[in-house]
């Protein structure tokens, strides 16, 4: 089944089968009668319908969970900064609480000034 093909599609084409259909109740589709094509378009119209009913139901778990997340995200910054306060910017408490602790973070270097002492050291000629 190719998942490109839109529902309202479908359901469109359909009903131009059978607006032709009801025009000329002659026509026949070897073993497909005009009530099996009646059937197969209120199937999908029904499942189509129910799709979207729980599509909407899940954008608003979805809404209600992401919700939760940013909540649940603030509470948790709260307590590692009120253990950082309590303990120390250092502690293991505040390691353990998954804060990094001053003693492990990296120093940053300026990338400028070691640009400047390169281009200083190439540019000085020696003797």
């Amino acid at each position: 089944m190719d998942v490109n093909i839109s529902v309202a599609r479908v359901l469109n084409d359909a009903s131009k089968i059978m607006d032709v259909w009801n025009a000329n109740p002659d026509f026949t589709l070897g073993t497909t009668t005009k009530d099996v094509m009646t059937t197969a378009i209120t199937t999908l119209a029904t499942a189509h319908a129910a799709v979207e009913t729980k599509r909407t139901e899940m954008t608003d778990l979805l809404n209600q969970r992401d919700s939760q997340i940013d909540s649940l995200t603030q509470l948790v910054t709260r307590a590692r900064s009120g253990v950082r306060a309590v303990y120390g910017p250092d502690s293991s408490q505040y390691e353990q609480a998954g804060g990094t602790r001053t003693s492990d973070r990296q120093v940053r270097r300026s990338s400028s000034k070691a640009t400047t002492a390169t281009v200083q050291a190439v540019a000085t000629p020696t003797k």
